[in-house]
């Protein structure tokens, strides 16, 4: 394989086509503790600009409450009568020449204070802005590094538990190691506990559960947990909200998929048509609902980019050296190192990936990178995402299946908050969205 210096260097380290289930586990699971760390590390920065934004409020407040508009004006009608007291005593136009000197005198200097205090307000308002930004662009940044360390997480459960099978293991693992080689160290733990007595099966949360293993839980299995993107719980009758736990998964690539599959496809007549039949001719709430189902969209939409659910187009000679599958974790892989797709075909911010930061994608997704023959100039991977398209019926058809309440909040986490009506009217809204699409 040709490669220029900036390209990966085939070594001893290099994966090959015979790599070994062990070799995957410290490759799956040391990339799942860097996950892991980028999630933490994300989540403590969301901290610390929304205490810097609440310390910039209490300023801000603090600017409005010295500016006294009544404190103000009562000046201003005290200088004047001032004046009119020294002007009616004036016992020549010199004294009343004075008089009105000192009272122009007084308005001015009352009307700079007013003005540095607006100054002082406008500033600590721009300020306030740009936190207010910056706190909302971190917190995107830490819900993706939590659902790229959610997805690390279950590649490596997968890798130990393909391990333990083939090493003819039969307990389940609780918690991942933080790096490859004490994942092998708490393998053979494991086989000789399971030589000398029987252990329990771990449940979902008890392989997120790091407390278990004498280390603090990290802050993005927290959220898992919250949101079921970890593990594959079942839902509960209360999760759904009157909904059965046990409905079956919808047929969503018919040939006349649930009105939703075409509505999170950005189609304007679905979209036109469920404003229409949710708010009647009510203009207020046509704008209501066109507001909350557009947001409704664009939280699958980014939640699909999560979860790297994307179709490749044919013909690209880095992405056809992949199956879906693979393609998919190394997007997913671009993106925990910064390089996102954007949702229209470009990578997010104009950040492109370098030669080796594709390597780095490739190998973390666990995929020999010695067979990887084409390796994208600059120019060529700056095009990389330009056809890749977001698969948002494949986010549904993974990640929510029946199309439930329960369900569809757990795929969106947060993003869930911002289309808090159609929640609330779920009842009425649901048997809309899995109606037939229209032709």
């Amino acid at each position: 394989m040709q490669v220029d210096d900036q390209g990966p260097q085939a070594g001893p380290d290099s994966l090959d086509p015979g790599t070994s289930p062990r070799r995957l586990v410290e490759i799956r699971c040391g990339f799942a503790e860097l996950a892991r760390r980028e999630a933490e590390a994300a989540e403590s920065r969301v901290a610390e600009a929304g205490r810097a934004f609440d310390a910039q409020l209490a300023v801000l407040a603090a600017s409005h409450a010295a500016r006294d508009l009544g404190a103000t004006r009562t000046a201003k009608e005290e200088a004047h009568r001032a004046f009119r007291k020294a002007a009616d005593e004036a016992r020549s136009r010199s004294q009343v020449e004075a008089a009105a000197a000192s009272w122009l005198e007084q308005v001015n200097r009352i009307n700079s204070a007013a003005r540095a205090a607006q100054l002082r307000i406008q500033r600590e308002r721009d300020a306030t802005d740009g936190l207010a930004s910056e706190l909302d662009r971190l917190t995107s940044a830490a819900e993706a590094s939590q659902a790229m360390a959610d997805a690390a997480v279950e590649a490596c459960r997968a890798a130990r538990e393909a391990l333990a099978a083939a090493e003819g293991i039969e307990v389940a693992e609780a918690g991942y190691s933080p790096s490859g080689e004490s994942a092998a160290a708490e393998l053979t733990t494991a086989r000789a506990a399971a030589q000398t007595a029987p252990v329990e099966a771990a449940t979902p949360d008890a392989i997120l559960d790091r407390a278990a293993l004498g280390r603090p839980a990290p802050a993005f299995a927290v959220l898992g947990a919250e949101t079921g993107a970890v593990g594959g719980q079942a839902e509960s009758a209360g999760d759904q909200a009157g909904t059965s736990a046990a409905e079956p998964p919808m047929d969503l690539t018919g040939p006349r998929p649930p009105t939703i599959v075409r509505l999170v496809q950005r189609d304007g007549a679905t979209m036109s048509h469920l404003v229409e039949r949710l708010a009647g001719s009510d203009p207020e709430q046509q704008r209501r609902w066109q507001l909350c189902l557009a947001n409704f969209v664009d939280a699958v939409v980014t939640a699909a980019i999560d979860h790297g659910c994307f179709t490749f187009p044919g013909g690209n000679p880095f992405w056809d050296q992949f199956t879906l599958d693979e393609a998919r974790n190394v997007a997913q892989n671009l993106a925990a190192l910064g390089f996102r797709h954007d949702g229209t075909g470009e990578f997010a911010d104009g950040r492109v990936p370098g030669q080796r930061d594709l390597s780095m994608a490739v190998g973390q997704a666990g995929l020999p990178i010695v067979r990887v023959r084409f390796w994208p100039r600059p120019q060529e991977a700056a095009r990389l995402f330009r056809h890749v398209r977001v698969d948002t019926t494949a986010v549904l058809s993974e990640r929510a299946p029946s199309l439930t309440k329960g369900e569809l909040v757990r795929l969106l986490g947060r993003r869930a908050e911002l289309v808090a009506d159609l929640w609330n009217d779920w009842s009425r809204a649901r048997p809309l969205l899995l109606l037939p699409s229209r032709d």
